[in-house]
């Protein structure tokens, strides 16, 4: 099992309740933002984040790591085709932000990240795991 653990405060509160509520009467998505899905996988050598990001461009987004956080953030644009007015969209547009905590034997130097059909992937390198320090005796002064 990964180490990587999701966050999300905002939504893990409003989870009782379906994503896109306000979206079907007229408002945005309940935080102003979204959140894309995302698959984490983890073998002996590193770990693999794999992002849904359909419609958004490289240039659109950012992938940062600071303090053993990876953050995925961006905006969705709003796609006009000369569609009438009306209806209803299901889509989520619109700003987003995904930040997932890293374990400590990654490597952060020699992270990667493409873009391919829709996916980002971001490829997490393990660093070689140290050994456990050996106990040492420490010496008790007495007075």
């Amino acid at each position: 099992m990964s180490s990587i653990v999701r966050r999300n405060p905002f939504e893990e509160l409003t989870s009782f309740w379906p994503r896109d509520l306000l979206a079907r009467f007229g408002g945005g998505s309940l935080a102003g933002e979204w959140s894309p899905r995302c698959d984490v996988r983890e073998d002996e050598t590193s770990i693999v984040v794999h992002a849904e990001l359909p419609g958004v461009e490289a240039k659109d987004m950012e992938v940062n790591v600071h303090q053993g956080m990876l953050t995925l953030r961006g905006e969705k644009r709003v796609e006009k085709k000369g569609e009438p007015d009306g209806g209803y969209s299901e889509r989520f547009f619109g700003s987003f932000e995904r930040s997932l905590s890293i374990p400590g034997n990654v490597d952060e130097e020699k992270i990667e990240a493409s873009l391919k059909d829709g996916v980002l992937e971001v490829r997490l390198p393990k660093t070689e795991p140290s050994p456990p320090p050996s106990p040492r005796p420490i010496s008790i002064k007495t007075a």
